[in-house]
């Protein structure tokens, strides 16, 4: 069996997602809920992230 399917990050697609907006849409989606729920930053009770653009293009190659 090839190393590839264990060397790298997966993402995550959820196939009712994909199928109601789009597959490349639903894989965004679902990598900002990720960075959300590990996020530790808040403003005025509300959860952000932020990733700088060289950072983006890492996780969508």
């Amino acid at each position: 069996m090839s190393k590839l399917l264990l060397d790298e990050k997966p993402l995550l697609i959820i196939p009712s997602l994909a199928k109601k907006v789009g597959l490349n849409e639903s894989i965004i989606l679902q990598q900002i809920h990720y960075w959300l729920q590990i996020s530790d930053h808040t403003y005025d009770g509300h959860t952000w992230m932020y990733n700088t653009y060289d950072k983006w293009t890492e996780q969508f190659p």
